[in-house]
């Protein structure tokens, strides 16, 4: 993403600015750079760029077949495609700054120009990741709204490119839905686009903080469920997508959670009695962990986490941090009060066009009221598969006596 910074050819004639101008803007562009090699945002997002307000992409429902059996000196058949479902994507402007007083600057206090520089750099990208986990909450159908009135807030609902009847111009359907659509093509009734509904936000009921001794392996049979069930998506014409990529788990820093997906991708086999079975999870998944996950419904004190395939997204504009403008900081003098103002600004937003790169799985059974993101009708419950690990049960006793 990278940062600009701006100074004002004015400010660079003043003395006691200039001993603190370099070693400031360092580590500025520093913390710039820790930020890119590990942010959280990367773990669900792939990152993009447009050079103009907006940009709308428009999936191609491809071809319904692209050769046919000819007779001898017959000529082959044209097939056209036509266009699917569209997504256009937009950015918005962010603005904030902070100033460095003309004492400060008189008494040349380094150390404290650096801490505030770092709290105020090290703020605005945790607000971005913080946005970022807020639009990804806003997929399930439900507005959110981040920030606040004082400083201003933005109002976020994330909807995926598909229609809930399947037309071209018809509603769109959330991020996370059951009922996710194909294009509506000539001669296609309704009951043609309900019979393909796909889903990309699933349930099993499972506690992973029970006592129950089968609960890690049936969470290993869920992930290898639900990473199947997006190999075999379908794109818009009803073809197979090819969602083949490697998948990410991504959840929140939730020990328990932790743990057990963990136990769940790296244990090759379960025990079965005395014999052995393998586990198809084992290494299905790369398990990514972030705190901000706490702060969203969908995934608080681990009820739930993501599936996430980046190289899917990446090609057919999956979910994406899209950046118009970089962090640019205009280092500028000002009078009243005096001192050296760095004015922050960037455009940014997060757009997608495709849900069938990213998965959502609860653990539990939802119990919201329709229209809320946990209604149990908007999610494809997922069974395991039967316990690999059965308890001993006593079923009959028998009394001996001795003579």
């Amino acid at each position: 993403m990278g940062v600009i910074i701006n100074i004002d050819e004015a400010l660079k004639l003043r003395s006691e600015y200039n001993i603190l101008r370099e070693p400031l803007n360092d580590m500025i562009r520093n913390y710039q750079e820790a930020w890119e090699r590990e942010n959280p945002i990367d773990m669900i997002y792939n990152r993009g760029s447009i050079n103009k307000f907006q940009e709308t992409y428009v999936s191609s429902i491809g071809f319904e077949h692209a050769f046919a059996e000819t007779n001898d000196f017959a000529i082959g058949p044209i097939f056209n495609t036509a266009e699917g479902f569209s997504a256009t994507y937009r950015t918005r402007t962010f603005q904030g700054a902070f100033i460095i007083t003309q004492q400060v600057l008189e008494d040349q206090e380094l150390g404290r120009v650096k801490d505030d520089a770092t709290r105020f750099i090290k703020r605005w990208h945790g607000d971005i990741v913080e946005y970022a986990m807020a639009a990804l909450s806003s997929g399930f159908g439900e507005e959110v709204v981040w920030g606040n009135v004082q400083d201003g807030k933005s109002k976020l609902k994330l909807q995926s490119a598909d229609t809930t009847d399947g037309t071209l111009d018809g509603v769109k359907n959330p991020l996370f839905f059951n009922k996710h659509t194909i294009v509506k093509r000539d001669g296609m009734s309704d009951t043609d686009i309900q019979n393909a509904y796909q889903s990309n936000k699933f349930y099993a009921n499972i506690n992973i903080n029970g006592p129950d001794p089968n609960r890690i392996s049936g969470l290993a049979d869920v992930i290898n469920q639900v990473i199947t069930y997006m190999e075999n998506l379908r794109d818009d014409n009803n073809k197979y997508a090819g969602v083949m990529g490697a998948k990410t788990i991504v959840c929140a820093n939730n020990p328990q959670l932790k743990a057990a997906i963990e136990t769940a991708l790296s244990m090759d086999m379960f025990k079965q009695g005395e014999s052995l079975q393998i586990n198809a999870a084992y290494k299905r998944a790369t398990l990514k962990t972030t705190p901000y996950l706490n702060d969203i419904p969908q995934c608080a004190n681990g009820q739930g986490f993501f599936i996430v395939d980046k190289s899917y997204n990446s090609e057919n504009h999956g979910l994406e941090l899209t950046e118009r403008l970089a962090l640019t900081l205009d280092v500028v003098w000002q009078k009243r009060p005096a001192g050296v103002v760095y004015d922050g600004r960037q455009r940014f937003d997060i757009n997608v066009a495709t849900w069938r790169g990213i998965a959502y799985v609860f653990l539990g059974t939802p119990a919201g009221s329709s229209g809320k993101w946990n209604d149990p009708a908007t999610f494809t419950q997922i069974t395991p598969a039967e316990a690999v690990v059965r308890p001993v049960s006593i079923v009959g006793t028998v009394t001996t006596t001795t003579e």
